[in-house]
């Protein structure tokens, strides 16, 4: 009986035992998780409160004429719109087409609009005339090193980002179905619109 009893007694013990180092864990592991919420906060205002230099990656790039295109240059003008595109990209010819019917109210909120060819070297001939037969009024820009697709971690074409002048990406828009220019265009206006 006295064994059944300690039996008992010695389960009881084991058990509450058991139960406290659950509890123990529980309110460890959210102290723990607080701290990493705090830390991570503090990180954060440390990365945004320094802006000395944008956030974003820098390119240097040409347009179909020649001339330099620096996007932290270009950031001390405003903030840049950027649409990436191919000529065998049928989607993204779509998409610069209904984008360019909203040129003219994008340039006068102060977006410069930037239109990045990924095509390679050989078919550099044709991403101008190209561009001006569908009557694209975005710069155009030529890269056929794809430095803006492996700076930028982009992973499909077309792809679509704003920038603000601070450098940060404010918006991003992977590829395109008829319709999305009205949502992009919108969203540029909640964000830039005058």
């Amino acid at each position: 009986m006295q064994n059944d009893l300690s039996n008992i007694l010695i389960h009881e013990i084991t058990e509450n035992a058991l139960t406290l180092c659950s509890n123990v864990r529980v309110v460890w592991d959210s102290i723990m998780m607080k701290c990493l919420i705090v830390v991570s906060i503090l990180l954060l205002q440390l990365t945004c409160t320094n802006h000395d230099t944008p956030s974003c990656p820098n390119f240097y790039l040409e347009d179909v004429d020649g001339n330099p295109v620096v996007l932290h240059q270009l950031l001390t003008q405003g903030p840049v719109f950027i649409c990436t595109w191919a000529l065998w990209a049928k989607m993204c010819i779509k998409e610069l087409d209904a984008l360019n019917l909203y040129y003219d109210e994008l340039d006068s909120m102060g977006l410069q609009l930037l239109a990045i060819s990924q095509d390679a070297e050989r078919n550099i001939p044709d991403v101008k005339p190209f561009a001006e037969s569908h009557g694209w009024k975005f710069r155009i820009v030529l890269d056929p090193d794809n430095a803006v697709r492996d700076s930028f971690d982009i992973v499909a074409l077309p792809t679509c980002f704003a920038i603000d002048q601070d450098g940060d990406i404010t918006f991003t828009h992977i590829g395109y179905t008829v319709g999305d220019e009205i949502m992009i265009v919108d969203t540029l206006r909640v964000l830039y619109g005058k």
